[in-house]
């Protein structure tokens, strides 16, 4: 059975990775912030002006997302599009030890 370690190597082991950590730029925070607040004005966009619409009625068997204009596989491409973006901002970023 392996051992617990010690409080010292537990100390060592958080002082080595606070001191390896590189925190977030300032822009990467507003870049967050502009980009959540865009998602959450869609979001209250969509829902301001969709609140009364009856949902649509699917025939049975079929699937109510072909034909549909929700624009789920839009969204979905465009997030993916942005994490993608951002994480290879932030890699690129990283400056080699």
């Amino acid at each position: 059975m392996d051992e617990k370690p010690t409080d010292a190597e537990v100390e060592a082991l958080l002082a080595a990775a606070k001191a390896t950590r590189k925190r977030p730029s300032r822009s990467t925070w507003i870049i967050a912030l502009v980009v959540s607040l865009a998602c959450v004005i869609g979001l209250a966009y969509g829902l301001v002006t969709n609140w009364d619409v009856p949902p649509e009625k699917a025939p049975a068997g079929q699937s109510s997302a072909r034909g549909s204009n929700s624009g789920f596989a839009l969204g979905l491409m465009i997030g993916i599009g942005v994490g993608i973006a951002v994480g290879s901002v932030l890699a690129l970023r990283r400056k080699p030890p």
